[in-house]
């Protein structure tokens, strides 16, 4: 079968519940983020992601009624960036074998209102490409956000990119029918046996909460 970037966009939003998907011929919007500009923010020294911790470790304070440890919303805003590529490469290399592109000019974002994660994906390329080489882009972005992340807190080498193999091992994962699956993780790296997380997201330091069942602290 031959597919369309459009194409591609509709096996997302069928597998993906909670993630809205478009394409479009440019950044949709203000309120969007474009994954090229905030990466090149970070290069030259900038900060974009210190609103978005900020409202994240707010909710937490609210929530837990304490003052959250830096690293607590410095993780998850890196988990939730680096699914955007993750959840676009890897579901569709599962299903169909091909991809969109996924380099960072390919892709923007829109945050949840409320929840903080990437609710709504603009896939802003026409290129449909085969699965390895969605492997090769999606290695290239999500090393030049790591890289260049510097949220204030120390997060090692292992939380970094762990949590980019975490991420795209789920988006393998989650399709009900994905024959193209093994070889899909072959290409991004990653084994489907794997039962924990290599990174940690530290939910579990906020009182009264209790480690998921696949954090890396179980090993």
């Amino acid at each position: 079968m031959s597919y369309t970037v459009s194409r591609l966009a509709d096996v997302l939003a069928d597998t993906v519940s909670w993630m809205s998907v478009r394409t479009a011929d440019a950044v949709p919007g203000p309120d969007w983020v474009s994954c090229a500009e905030l990466i090149a923010e970070q290069r030259a020294g900038g900060d974009p992601t210190v609103a978005w911790r900020a409202a994240a470790a707010a909710d937490y304070a609210r929530d837990y009624s304490i003052e959250p440890p830096v690293q607590v919303a410095a993780m998850f805003t890196l988990m939730w960036y680096v699914q955007v590529p993750s959840l676009v490469a890897g579901v569709t290399a599962a299903v169909t074998g091909v991809s969109p592109e996924v380099s960072p000019a390919a892709l923007a974002f829109k945050r949840h209102p409320v929840a903080h994660y990437p609710a709504e994906v603009a896939l802003l390329s026409d290129e449909v490409v085969p699965l390895e080489v969605a492997a090769a882009q999606h290695k290239a972005h999500v090393s030049a956000f790591l890289d260049s992340y510097r949220p204030g807190v120390k997060l090692g080498s292992l939380q970094r990119f762990g949590a980019a193999d975490d991420e795209v091992r789920a988006a393998i994962r989650l399709p009900e029918d994905a024959p193209y699956a093994d070889r899909a993780a072959k290409a991004f790296g990653v084994s489907l046996e794997e039962k924990l997380r290599i990174s940690c997201c530290y939910f579990y330091v906020l009182p009264n909460v209790t480690a998921c069942t696949t954090c890396p602290r179980f090993r």
